[in-house]
Order: C-alpha cells, then structure tokens, then sequence
C-alpha cells in the first residue's frame, strides 16, 4: 500500500507588493482556495507546511482568520503539521493552535514551534497498513545556538557544524523503533546548500555562512523544505527532497517560476512518485524595460499583472506614469525607473577631502539655485551660524533649530521665533542680519 503526502510551504499571508504596499488578499483566497481542491482530490494520509505562514511576525486580524480558516479546512482532509518559518513567531502560532481549539479542530492540526523543538508524530497511512513518522524541526536562528553554554566547544562552531549535530539527533530519533512498513519524513525550514534561491526570501538568512549541507540531512523517504521560494529538488541526498516554494510570484525576480505543491506517493521498497501540480491562481508578475515604444510594442501582451517598468531614455519624459497607465489599461504598475544611457554618479575621491564643500556652503549653495537671495538668504545662513555655536543641551529643547530655520527661511524676523531654552543668546551679526 501507498502512503500519501501532500506538501505546501511559504504562503507569506500579508505579502504586499510595490512601493504603494499593495495588499493581495484576493490573490491569496484563491490559491489557498486551489491548494484545498488539489489536497481534496488527492486525499492524502499527512499534510505538510514547511514553514512560513505569514510574512511577519505581527500579522494582521484579517490574515490570522484565513490562515485559521485554511488550516481548518486542510485538517478536516487530513492531519496537518505546520513547521515554524524564520517569519512565524511562537506566540502567534500558539494563538493560532488556540483559535483551532475552540472551533475542535486541534488535534487535527499540530505546530513543530521554536519553543517546543522538534516534533516527533505518527501518523496512520494506507488505511491502516503503514505508518507515518514525521520530524518536524522549525526554523533555527544562529543566534540560538550561540546562547546556549552547556557546551562552551559547541558555542564556536560554525552553523552548518551545529546543524550537522541537530540533524543527526533527528535521524536518530526517527529511525528508534522503526517498523518495516514506516515512511520517514523530514520536515524543516531552511537553506540547503545547492538551493537556487529566487530572492524574495531575506538575504541575511541566505549568506553561506547559514547554508546547511546537504549530505547533513536525516535519511528519510521524503524531505519536505520550506524556506526557499522557487519550487526546486535537491538532488545531492540521495532521497527526493523537495522545496515546495511560495504559492504566489511575491517578487519581481520570480517571473519565470511556476508555482507548485507536491504530491509524493511512497510505498517501502520502491522508488516514490513525485508529482509537482502547478498552481494557476494569482496575478502573474511581469518586467518591462526598454524604450517606450518598444514597450508600447509589448504592452497588449501583459494583461491584468503587477508590472515593473524601466524605460530606457536619453532624458525625462513629461507624463511618463500617465503614459503608461494608457498603455497598460488592465495592469497595475508598481514602480516605474527611468534608466538613462551614460548617466553616471559622481564619486568624491578621498583625497580631495580637504576641498569638500561645508555645510555652509552647501546650503547657501542649494538655496541660491532655489532663487533665494539677499535678505532671505542672510537671515538662513545667520540663523545656521547661531545654531552651530550654541552648545549642546543637556535636555531636549522645548523647540528645535528647525522653527528657526523655518522662519528666517519664510523671511520672518528670527527674533519673533520661540526660542526658549534653545538659544540663550542672540548674537550682534545675527541681529544685525535681522
């Protein structure tokens, strides 16, 4: 008989996009929606989600209630274990498990937290005639291992050192009592070196300092990883091992991906089936970059999508965002750049320090380009040089240098400004200047 095993990761609820924060509730519903229909018609004897259900640790009322509602509904298909990613949080996981104890459906669903460590379960398949065992290990921060003294030689060694240890401690807990008809699985949340990552994920947790090997991993039947979000297969193990990656493009370097669920199906002694089943919901996300016309060009192909555009031009374009609004009717554009051939940043060079500008400088500078002169100007500059000599206060002031700025700038008389316990003294060019 075969023991069934549907595998989800990476949801990353609450996931906005663009510089406007675009929220994609509706893009969320329906995939989990689609996850659900594909988990029922494949009636799987253990679900697995690798890690990452939300995108922060403080996730909103609105994605606490639909990621209770999804797990409900994934647990009354079959018993569901949720690994913690790098972006869940204990406390918010546990509420979740409380939130699923009042509604009864708790048993059905279980959390392998940061607080709690690894979770060891059994799990019925095959109508009975097999077992599934199943490790869950959350997601482990380097800074753990680093505060924990019992073993001041363990405390420097390197995290991929130290997850070699705790991989072990799991393949020695799955295999003890093992029966002949037991599927093992290893559920985690973390980077595999030889993963390609699609780098939407956090950069910090992606350094090769935090990569762990992987000829470090237990020896099960099936490795279920979340962390990464392109959907991809270890193949330096030995066993399948799978990234199911996030159910939504959620970057713009993510373009190309497909993204997927699997379905593994393991029976002893022979090889397992490995079913990766795209997932179709979701606005797709989409790069334009080029002239404008070469975009104009292209522009009837893109559809409803999140768009990033880069047009390439020789100078500033009047209306660019309007413009491409028109062409791109049924799409939502979240970040436009205009990228100009030859445009170069000046550098200062170090050894040119002596030369740099001051600040007073830059600032009579900066405001003569903004047309401001003469009698406005010297009131700014003497109000500046009257804030520079004052020294520092031991207490904040019950008004800021800003006011002053503010009003020698507006051409008022800096002397009508509140400057109580800022300024003790008006100087005699400051007065003069007013």
């Amino acid at each position: 008989m075969t023991a069934r095993i549907f595998h989800t990761s990476d949801w990353h609820l609450g996931r906005q996009i663009g510089h406007r924060r675009y929220r994609r509730d509706d893009e969320f519903d329906a995939v989990l929606n689609e996850i659900i229909a594909i988990a029922e018609d494949f009636t799987p004897d253990l679900i697995v989600h690798s890690g990452d259900l939300f995108d922060g640790p403080r996730p909103s009322l609105e994605d606490l209630r639909r990621a209770a509602d999804t797990l409900r509904r994934l647990g009354n298909i079959a018993p569901t274990v949720v690994v913690a990613g790098n972006h869940d949080t204990h406390a918010v996981l546990g509420f979740l498990q409380y939130v699923l104890t009042l509604t009864g459906d708790s048993s059905r669903v279980r959390f392998a937290t940061g607080a709690d460590g690894l979770l060891v379960a059994d799990y019925s398949a095959a109508r009975g005639e097999q077992t599934i065992r199943i490790g869950a290990l959350p997601y482990l921060h380097p800074n753990r291992f680093t505060y924990e003294f019992g073993d001041p030689a363990a405390t420097t060694a390197s995290f991929a050192q130290q997850m070699r240890h705790v991989q072990a401690d799991v393949a020695r807990r799955l295999a003890a009592g093992r029966g002949p008809g037991d599927i093992l699985v290893y559920a985690a949340h973390l980077f595999v070196e030889g993963a390609v990552p699609a780098y939407s994920e956090r950069q910090i947790s992606l350094a090769s300092d935090y990569a762990v090997a992987a000829a470090g991993l237990p020896l099960v039947d099936y490795g279920a990883l979340g962390h990464i979000h392109k959907p991809q297969r270890i193949d330096t193990i030995g066993f399948p091992a799978h990234y199911a990656g996030s159910p939504l493009q959620l970057d713009f370097g993510e373009t190309k991906d497909t993204k997927s669920v699997v379905l593994a199906e393991i029976e002893p002694g022979r090889d397992p089936h490995i079913e990766l089943v795209p997932l179709s919901a979701g606005r797709r996300l989409a790069n334009l970059t080029g002239t404008l016309d070469s975009i104009a060009q292209r522009a009837n192909r893109i559809g409803d999508a999140w768009v990033k555009v880069i047009v390439d031009t020789d100078g500033p374009i009047t209306d660019l965002s309007q413009t491409l609004t028109a062409m791109l009717s049924k799409a939502t554009i979240v970040d436009i750049q205009e990228r100009r051939a030859g445009a170069t940043s000046e550098v200062l060079d170090r050894s040119a320090a002596a030369e740099v500008p001051g600040v007073t400088d830059l600032l009579r500078d900066y405001l003569t380009d903004r047309k401001v002169t003469g009698r406005q100007l010297d009131h700014v500059l003497a109000a500046l040089a009257q804030i520079q000599s004052e020294p520092d206060q031991a207490e904040p002031a019950p008004c800021c240098e800003e006011n002053v700025l503010n009003a020698a700038i507006g051409g008022h008389d800096i002397t009508d400004t509140d400057r109580a316990g800022l300024l003790h003294a008006v100087g005699t060019e400051a007065k003069a200047a007013c």
